[in-house]
């Protein structure tokens, strides 16, 4: 297994885990964050089953729970840990049908349930485990993963700047030139939707977005970052203040799953 690179505000947590793994726990990993590479970690030495979205639709299926609980039903003679990897994606009738694992422990199996969105867990799985929120990484170790690269010092930072605290961005851009170009274009569209007055102008950046999610809140990530910079360069005025504001919000409401265009023409308006 590669390395899995954490916070250090978390590793003494999953030190603390390691020792006592619960029942059910629940990694909340944002968006570029190793949340199955600290499942994995945290299985090692177990027998692991590993449960995925189907491909093809995207979402686990009530199906692949049937299954997964009909395996449970077999002796397990060393500990098994089930991980389900973006839990989140599991519909609701799939996590209904899940609580039927919860609810009816085996001393010898344990759950780690992997999600970018706690919202779209239900209350009632929630409830019945332990949860481990992810931090984002700080910039010496952002720095110290680049070093490896050798790339040159301009990619390196626009590398830090683009994929900040996300370890798993951070590889991928310092290792696919076509994935950092097209990342590239995330600075532009930000500078450039900070940069126009004309509502045309914003929309026209903003329509590539609509169907990627990810990247939808990567562009909003990015343009907070700039606002911010330019507060710290010539100081916050209520014009700034209020492009942060909307855009705060307009990244919360994506991270909350809402409609990827409605959110987005919220900074049109």
């Amino acid at each position: 297994m590669s390395e899995v690179i954490i916070s250090a505000r978390d590793a003494q947590k999953i030190n603390q885990i390691s020792s006592q793994l619960p029942h059910a726990l629940l990694v909340i990993a944002d968006y570029g964050l190793d949340g199955l590479g600290v499942a994995q970690m945290l299985a090692k030495n177990s027998d692991t089953f590993h449960l995925k979205p189907l491909p093809e639709k995207q979402t686990i299926s009530v199906d692949q729970i049937r299954e997964l609980i009909s395996m449970l039903r077999t002796y397990a003679i060393n500990r098994r840990v089930i991980i389900i990897d973006e839990a989140d994606l599991m519909t609701e009738p799939s996590q209904n049908a899940f609580l039927k694992a919860l609810e009816e422990p085996n001393k010898n199996t344990n759950f780690i349930l992997v999600a970018k969105n706690l919202k779209l867990i239900l209350d009632t799985v929630r409830s019945r485990c332990q949860t481990l929120t992810l931090h984002k990484t700080t910039s010496a170790q952002d720095k110290k993963l680049l070093e490896k690269y050798n790339l040159d010092p301009a990619s390196s930072q626009q590398i830090l700047f683009l994929a900040a605290g996300r370890p798993l961005l951070i590889k991928k851009l310092a290792e696919n030139p076509e994935k950092f170009a097209e990342y590239r274009q995330l600075a532009t569209d930000a500078k450039q939707i900070l940069a126009t007055n004309r509502e045309y102008d914003t929309f026209k950046n903003l329509v590539k977005y609509f169907s990627d999610r990810q990247k939808a809140i990567l562009l909003t990530d990015i343009i907070v970052n700039m606002i911010r910079f330019q507060a710290l360069s010539r100081g916050m005025n209520s014009s700034l203040e209020e492009q942060l504001e909307k855009t705060t919000s307009v990244a919360s409401a994506l991270k909350s799953n809402a409609n990827v265009r409605l959110a987005l023409t919220q900074l049109v308006i």
